[in-house]
């Protein structure tokens, strides 16, 4: 009875090692960098969570206007990041991925706030030049960017 349970326990053991081996040698012959998930924003931010890393090497560029020059604390946000204000000028250029979500602050106002977008790159197909956001007391999303 003993040297039976010796043995299926010998057999099982050799199987699971067996199949971890074959798992481990298939995942190595499946691999394909231009299919990953990034799961850290260290060193690459644009390219969190993507599936594609072709799709993000493409960039455009925004240029946005403080309509209201008198109103320059007034933050852009990527990603839930700040990129910039208008401070020192009423145009920001944006450098932008597909997929960016681009957001203007105007918490800092009680009245309306307008930001024009005045030039895109010949590769972005929105947000639209001329588009003009309206924001007052709140973050307001211009919207997500989409490239050719």
């Amino acid at each position: 009875m003993k040297s039976t349970f010796n043995r299926l326990e010998k057999v099982v053991f050799t199987l699971s090692i067996f199949c971890f081996l074959l798992l481990l040698i298939i995942q190595g012959l499946n691999y394909d960098k231009n299919h990953v998930i990034n799961s850290s924003s260290i060193g690459n931010k644009h390219n969190i969570f993507s599936f594609s890393k072709t799709e993000n090497n493409k960039k455009g560029m925004l240029i946005l206007k403080n309509i209201d020059s008198k109103k320059k604390e007034v933050e852009v946000l990527l990603n839930g990041d700040p990129v910039g204000n208008f401070l020192e000028s009423d145009e920001i250029e944006v450098i932008v991925y597909n997929g960016d979500v681009i957001e203007v602050d105007g918490t800092k106002y009680n009245h309306n706030l307008d930001v024009k977008v005045v030039g895109i790159s010949n590769n972005v197909k929105f947000p639209e030049l001329n588009l003009v956001l309206t924001t007052s007391q709140s973050i307001e999303i211009l919207g997500k960017v989409q490239l050719k």
